[in-house]
Parts: structure tokens; C-alpha cells; sequence
């Protein structure tokens, strides 16, 4: 089967997401995963504390492990995808289970990821907004103009044919949410993070996720992935440098999934993980294709 396999970010965590998978994947969920950070996931698991899945340090190892686990079902009972995507940290998931590097690895490096990336945004008075548009020329057209009027807007994410992710200082975010037709925006809606991820402000967060990947022996893949950094298909030789540009870059998920489409022409996409948010993107961006989303065993089993 020609399908693709993709990966969610920070955003799509869920109370008990993935406790099924504690049965079947106790080895990773447990024993590596706590060998590897030095907490244990099924605590988390099995918290009804909604407010502790939402910081970073603990949200994206968990989100990261258990859309790999789900991954792994997918491939056993689909076979191997034609490539994978991630979105922002789920770029990770989706190189990990290529082969780059190995499920630990992969955590180690997502932790520091995260650890910098939260020491950034403190005390920034920095956020993110969704921009929804049904001309998306003109919104990046009229961003541009802001920007030359010290209205300063970053473009984080490029996540379909109708929507972007912005950044910027809350004020500034604060003018264009009030203020929507400036940018020829249907509707802003500001997102619940801690500031303004994939921009110039977490820039410094870049070094110390550099040394990291330094320390890792980087592998060829054996599924392609095709990377945030440029919507292309990523090297053993350009995987680190993707890596590290992706922190302080948009993400290019847009562009990801043209480019699939146009090279691999897929019969199926599949959303891997908590959430469904990227089978949505794909939905808006492409007419007339299979989308399934593949969050649970029973799902995986429809």
C-alpha cells in the first residue's frame, strides 16, 4: 500500500493518552523511557492532571512516545509507509522510526529540545496565534506590510492551504487579533503555549540541541522523511543541520505535503498519535484523498 505515515506536535496531548499501549509496549514506555529521562511515563499516564501534560518537559517526551508506539502498530499491520512526516517535535517520531536514530536517542535530545526551547520563551511577553485565510497570498502580502510598520509578525508555521502560525510580541499579536481584516484573516485565535516557538526567540536554544546531536551516531533511514527545515526529503548528511534550523524556523508542513503528494502521489495519508490535527491539514490542502487517523488500537483495527 502507498501510504503515508505523520506525526503531531506539542498541542495534541490528551489525559491518559496511550495507557492501552502500556500492556503491549511496556518495554519502551517504561523501562527505556525512564532509563533514558529518569521519570516514569505511566505516572503520567495515569495523572487526571491536565495542567502537567501541558509543560513542555513533559508533554513532548510523552507525545513523542506514544505516537512512536502507534507507529509501530501502524507499520506492523499496514507495512512499511512510502514516507513520513512530523510536525515540529513530531519530526522526531517520524526519524526514529525511519532508523536515524534509535527510540532513546530520540528522547534525549527532544528533552534538552524542550528544556532550551522553555528557557527562551521565559519572560518574553512573546505568544503564537492561528491565522485562518482564505487568501493566503494577500495575509502573507499585508504581514509584510505590518512588519515595515513596526507591527513585528513571524511566520512559525505554514500548516495548510488556509492557515499559518504566527509569532510575535503579545502586543503586537494583540493588535492583529483585534484587528483581523489588516491581514486578510477570517479569524485569529490565539494558541495556549508559553511564547513564540519556531522564531528568532529560541534561537539560543539551538547550542546545547547541537551538542546533543553531536553525541549521537546518525543513521541512513530506511522510510524517507521529508523534513520541516524545507519540505524535502532529509540525508544522513543534512539531518542534523535540519535539525537544529528547525528550532528557529517555519515549519514547512504546507510545502511537506505538496511535495509528497506531487512525488509519491499517496493512496492513503495517516495521522499517527494523539490528536487528528494533521489529517486536517491534509484535508484542506488536498481534494479527493483517503485520510485516516490512527489514535488508538481500535482505530488502528477499522
Amino acid at each position: 500500500m502507498n501510504w503515508i505515515g505523520m506525526f503531531p506536535g506539542q498541542g495534541s496531548q490528551e489525559i491518559g493518552m496511550g495507557k492501552e499501549l502500556l500492556k503491549t509496549h511496556g518495554d519502551l514506555l517504561i523501562d527505556t523511557f525512564n532509563e533514558s529521562l529518569g521519570w516514569s511515563i505511566d505516572e503520567i499516564i495515569n495523572s487526571k492532571n491536565s495542567e502537567e501534560i501541558k509543560k513542555t518537559n513533559i508533554a513532548q517526551p510523552y507525545i513523542f512516545a506514544i505516537s512512536y508506539c502507534y507507529g509501530l502498530e501502524a507499520i506492523k499491520k499496514m507495512g512499511e509507509p512510502s514516507a513520513l512526516i512530523g510536525h515540529s517535535l513530531g519530526e522526531y517520531t517520524a526519524l526514529a522510526l525511519s532508523g536515524y536514530f534509535t527510540y532513546s536517542e530520540a528522547l534525549k535530545v527532544i528533552a534538552i529540545r524542550g528544556e532550551e526551547m522553555q528557557k527562551a520563551v521565559e519572560d518574553s511577553n512573546t505568544g503564537m496565534a492561528a491565522v485562518l485565510t482564505s487568501d493566503m497570498g494577500k495575509t502573507l502580502e499585508e504581514i509584510n506590510n505590518l512588519n515595515s510598520q513596526d507591527i513585528e509578525i513571524w511566520i512559525s508555521n505554514y500548516n495548510d492551504a488556509s492557515q499559518i502560525v504566527v509569532s510575535g510580541n503579545n502586543e503586537d499579536l494583540e493588535y492583529i487579533k483585534l484587528n483581523p481584516k489588516s491581514i486578510s484573516s477570517k479569524r485569529i485565535v490565539p494558541l495556549e503555549v508559553a511564547g513564540a516557538f519556531h522564531s528568532r526567540v529560541v534561537s539560543p536554544a539551538k547550542k546545547e540541541v547541537e551538542k546533543t546531536l553531536d553525541e549521537i551516531d546518525i543513521k541512513e533511514g530506511n522510510i524517507p522523511v521529508y523534513m520541516n527545515f524545507n519540505g524535502k526529503i532529509t540525508s544522513k548528511e543534512t539531518l542534523k543541520d535540519s535539525l537544529i534550523n528547525q528550532i528557529d524556523s517555519s515549519v514547512m508542513f504546507y510545502d511537506q505535503i505538496l511535495n509528497i503528494e506531487n512525488e509519491l502521489k499517496p493512496d492513503l495519508w495517516c495521522h499517527i498519535g494523539p490528536g487528528n490535527v494533521t489529517a486536517g491539514m491534509v484535508r484542506k490542502s488536498i481534494s479527493s484523498k483517503e485520510i485516516k487517523t490512527i489514535n488508538s488500537l481500535e482505530s488502528l483495527a477499522s
